[in-house]
């Protein structure tokens, strides 16, 4: 018997998986920036009851999960260009503002896909 047919053997996450797991983490109240790639699914995910409040680099703080195919509003795109939900209380702002909010350390997490991470942390 190998390490693919033992029972209980260890089976990697899919994209949607890895997205659950990152939101249940997630600690309530949260502020959180969500980069492109896998990190946009995370807010699909938040354990229902429990209030974060993401952030997207292009200019909105209070995204929801994905619009359902009938609700999509064309003008709400997050930072990796797909369709989001405005939650209640949701605004939208400069960019260049949200950088700072991101350089100025008002957020408590942020959730990088592979693509985005650096060997050094410049921001020190």
């Amino acid at each position: 018997m190998n390490s693919l047919t033992k029972p209980n053997a260890w089976t990697p996450l899919d994209r949607t998986g890895l997205a659950r797991r990152v939101a249940q983490d997630i600690p309530e109240g949260w502020y959180v920036n969500l980069g492109v790639g896998v990190p946009t699914l995370v807010a699909n995910h938040v354990p229902q009851g429990r209030e974060v409040v993401f952030h997207s680099e292009n200019g909105i703080l209070g995204m929801g999960p994905a619009p359902q195919p009938d609700k999509i509003n064309r003008w709400l795109v997050n930072a990796g260009k797909q369709y989001i939900t405005l939650v209640r209380g949701g605004s939208f702002f400069h960019h260049a503002d949200s950088f700072t909010m991101i350089r100025g350390r008002h957020l408590d997490l942020c959730v990088l896909g592979a693509f985005e991470v650096a060997e050094h942390d410049h921001a020190s």
